[in-house]
């Protein structure tokens, strides 16, 4: 039996303290709760409304879904997949890197994949990202042995299949891994890129649906392409939201662009060229397709090359002292930003479970842009979306009232006649404004969805609000 690294012992422990014990300290924003939803249905019914609602493929859905027949559909319970997908990517990275080079290297990745901000975030969501980020990972570590005529290629089609089925933009790694196997393996790898094939087609009328069906525009969210390809970027240095550190996105960078350095130095970049091939040309892609107009650029969608890119100035990071003390640097300043995004409000999701508990008897709540009627219901399964209501109190939940700033007065006029402002509140990204009648007024949806428009702006407002009611 070969023997573990204690380094990796030790690496996968801390991957396991980042992501589990803040596991449930945050609310379920709106694609987890659309997650819940599913997962609480039957399963006949689950296909149906991915194909209605979801721009994702149904597999981690599945999985979800009988998961939660057995553990139920708490916060916890619904992202501790993901957590455990983060967690086993960082023995396999561990492989990678072994397979790449050499032990150091192996550790040298694990360790990065441990500490990253993005990884360890999107380890406790509960969608398929932290999935396809391990499926694409095994995938390219059976590829590594297929590649060079080694037993790996029914390994890779089965990781690549996975991977499809839990995100479509595996799409990317896998075509180029495809491509390379054809070009030196073509007779040996063929059964196993007929596979992939076969899932990829069976997989293309469900695509086709949802794009049909409009649910992959919330990728854009009004939002040019310069700013998102700089965001994702930035997300790849210091997480999801920024730093919460200032400044410390440019020290990550540098020091991961000084592995690379030295790995050239050392001469060692001849054994970057597959990671690179595989995951910075399906980085390129993805930007070369948003810029084609073919537009889903996100920093999101870029989770499945992250793992696999990282392996480049892990490499550097493996060859001598000053390789090391990089590395080792470079793994400090990730911790500190992952350590940042789980303490710092400012970084969590939008905490709907603290807004419904905040409001346990206000009659008549007015959420804006619609969408967020899902994840407020979620917590608050009392209320329902009513044309009309009559209330004492309104209670106005906007979403990031800091990222994105309200004019000054937009909450002084209330959202119906007969009410004044009461006071506001926040819960996490959520501001609570309330107003209040001296009797029982009536609160109707058109004198709300007007004030929605001309008060929140065109991020929140554009289209309308939604009044719910008990």
């Amino acid at each position: 039996m070969p023997r573990v690294p204690r380094a990796l012992i030790a690496l996968t422990a801390l991957a396991a303290a980042l992501r589990l014990p803040t596991l449930g300290s945050q609310s379920l924003w709106l694609d987890e709760v659309l997650t819940g939803e599913l997962a609480r249905g039957h399963l006949g019914a689950l296909f149906h409304r991915v194909a209605g609602q979801e721009a994702n493929p149904p597999l981690f859905y599945v999985v979800e879904w009988l998961w939660t027949r057995l553990a139920g559909t708490s916060e916890v319970a619904l992202r501790l997949p993901s957590a455990l997908c983060g967690i086993s990517l960082v023995p396999v990275a561990y492989g990678i890197g072994r397979r790449l080079a050499s032990e150091r290297a192996g550790v040298a990745l694990a360790a990065l994949v441990a500490v990253h901000p993005l990884l360890v975030y999107y380890s406790q969501e509960a969608r398929g990202y932290a999935a396809v980020a391990l499926a694409c990972a095994v995938g390219f570590l059976y590829f590594l042995d297929a590649v060079e005529g080694r037993r790996g290629a029914l390994g890779w089609a089965v990781a690549s299949a996975v991977a499809l089925g839990c995100h479509y933009f595996a799409i990317f790694p896998v075509t180029i891994e495809a491509a390379i196997l054809l070009a030196r393996r073509r007779r040996a790898a063929l059964p196993a890129l007929a596979g992939v094939v076969v899932v990829g087609a069976g997989l293309l009328p469900l695509i086709l649906e949802q794009i049909g069906g409009g649910h992959s525009d919330n990728v854009t969210a009004g939002v040019g392409l310069a700013e998102r390809a700089k965001g994702a970027a930035t997300s790849w240095l210091v997480g999801e939201r920024g730093a919460a550190i200032d400044g410390l996105e440019w020290l990550v960078g540098a020091l991961l662009v000084a592995g690379v350095v030295v790995l050239v130095v050392r001469g060692g970049a001849r054994r970057a060229i597959l990671p690179a091939a595989v995951g910075g040309g399906g980085a390129a892609l993805i930007l070369l397709l948003a810029v084609a107009g073919a537009d889903y650029l996100n920093n999101r969608n870029t989770i499945p090359v992250l793992a696999i890119v990282l392996a480049i100035p892990a490499l550097g990071y493996a060859l001598g002292r000053v390789g090391a003390a990089l590395g080792v640097a470079a793994c400090a300043a990730l911790l500190a930003a992952t350590i940042g995004m789980l303490t710092d409000p400012a970084h969590a999701r939008e905490d709907w479970r603290g807004a419904a508990r905040a409001l346990p008897a206000t009659p008549a709540v007015v959420v804006a842009p619609p969408f967020n009627a899902t994840p407020m219901r979620w917590y608050a399964p009392g209320l329902r979306a009513v044309p009309a209501a009559t209330a004492r109190e309104v209670a106005v939940v906007i979403p990031d009232p800091k990222r994105d700033p309200l004019a000054p007065g937009a909450l002084d006029t209330p959202p119906a006649p007969g009410f004044t402002p009461a006071g506001t509140q926040t819960r996490g990204r959520l501001l609570i404004a309330r107003y209040r009648a001296p009797a029982p007024t009536p609160v109707p949806l058109e004198a709300v969805d007007a004030w929605v428009r001309a008060r929140l702006g065109p991020a929140r407002g554009g289209a309308g609000g939604v009044l719910l009611s008990r």
